[in-house]
Order: structure tokens, then C-alpha cells, then sequence
């Protein structure tokens, strides 16, 4: 059968036929992708070796249910506050307790959220190094000390009394807020904002349609 020996009508309710389940079918394919979330995503190198001590290399974990983000984050405590020994001095006990309370009172800051979300911070605890007792930095000092002695002039041991010496403090945020809404969709890091000194961002994304993750720059997008 050809065009030619139709009449209008017949080509006009041929046409309908055909274009009115494939108008559906776009429609509903449209209506899938916009209102249909796709899982997380992050753009990145592979993560680091997990609980490795990485100067520069901060390990966040970003986890939604809901309207309810959780927020891991752990880093070198040079990161934070300049050094990873116990502070020793009372200036250095000030400058750890003012870094520690502004990540822990502004750890949202790290996030910008998804366009139209806004997520208010209900719990937050941080560990680190502890600034109250006033010994800790001393006695650490004199045992390094007293350490690199026992072995002076020993060329082979040197690298193993550096190591073995050397304190590695790290800091722990954990994090709890709430969101105006579920907060899926395009987002990004904003470490310049609260951690300078931070290189690279070891990005973990917990949704419920999957999980992302990846080695990624500290002003890097990523999708929840």
C-alpha cells in the first residue's frame, strides 16, 4: 500500500498512529531521567590505602537518608592546625583548641549542597589531640629525645628511630545535619574554605541508589 492510494483522512489517522505512541514514549522517557535520580557520581583517581597516613589527603565519607546528611571526615592533624605533635606550648594548645572548635562549629562549610537545598548542622564531634594536659607534648619531646640517643652513631638504625619517633596525629570530624530536602544532585567541596592545607580529598558517596568514590581535587564537583 502506498500514500498515493490513501485519502486524507486515512494518512492523517495513519500518522496519529504512529506518532502518538512515540510522543508517549519520549514523554515518558523525559519524565524518567529528569524525575528519577541516577546514582552518586565522582570523578577521580583511585582512593589511597585506607587508614593510611597521608599528609595533604583528607578522607571524607558523605552519607544521605533521606533528609538527613552524615558527614566522616579524617585528616592529618597538620592539616588543621600546622603540626601532628601534641601542642607544647600554650600558644600551641590555643591554636589547636581554635581549629578544632571552628571544624567542628563549621564543618558544613566544606559542602556546597545541591541548588535549592539547605542543610543545617545538628550534631558534631571532633577528636584530636589533647589540649588539657599540659605534659604530653614535654614527655613526648624527652622520650623522642631520649630515643634518638640510644642509637646515635648506628647509621643503619637512623631511618627506623626517625620513623619510630615520628607522631602522626590525626583529626576526626563527625557529623550530623539535617536538609530542607533530600539532598541528591549536582554538589561540590569547598575545603579552601575551612582547610587550606588540604591537597586532595579521598570523596566516599553513600546514597540509596549506590555509592561513588575517588581520589579528587579539594574544589572538585561531584553528584550525590
Amino acid at each position: 500500500m502506498s500514500f498515493s492510494t490513501l485519502d486524507r483522512p486515512q494518512v492523517r489517522s495513519l500518522f496519529v498512529g504512529w506518532t502518538i505512541p512515540c510522543l508517549l514514549l519520549f514523554v515518558a522517557c523525559g519524565d524518567s531521567s529528569s524525575s528519577s535520580p541516577g546514582p552518586p557520581l565522582v570523578e577521580g583517581e583511585r582512593l589511597g590505602t585506607p587508614g593510611a597516613h597521608e599528609h595533604g589527603i583528607a578522607r571524607l565519607g558523605l552519607a544521605v537518608d533521606g533528609t538527613r546528611l552524615t558527614i566522616d571526615l579524617e585528616l592529618p592533624a597538620e592539616s588543621v592546625f600546622g603540626f601532628e605533635y601534641a601542642p607544647r606550648s600554650e600558644q600551641e594548645r590555643a591554636t589547636v583548641a581554635e581549629a578544632l572548635d571552628r571544624l567542628q562549629t563549621d564543618g558544613a562549610r566544606l559542602l556546597a549542597f545541591p541548588e535549592g537545598t539547605t542543610c543545617t548542622l545538628d550534631s558534631a564531634e571532633v577528636e584530636g589531640p589533647d589540649v588539657e594536659d599540659d605534659h604530653a607534648g614535654e614527655d613526648q619531646h624527652s622520650h623522642e629525645h631520649e630515643h634518638s640517643h640510644e642509637d646515635e652513631g648506628n647509621v643503619e638504625d637512623e631511618s627506623t628511630v626517625e620513623d619510630e619517633g615520628t607522631v602522626h596525629e590525626d583529626v576526626h570530624l563527625l557529623a550530623s545535619l539535617t536538609c530542607s530536602r533530600e539532598p541528591i544532585g549536582p554538589a561540590s567541596l569547598r575545603f579552601a574554605d575551612l582547610l587550606l592545607d588540604v591537597e586532595q580529598v579521598d570523596l566516599t558517596v553513600f546514597t540509596a541508589l549506590g555509592e561513588a568514590a575517588g581520589r579528587v581535587a579539594p574544589d572538585a564537583s561531584f553528584r550525590f
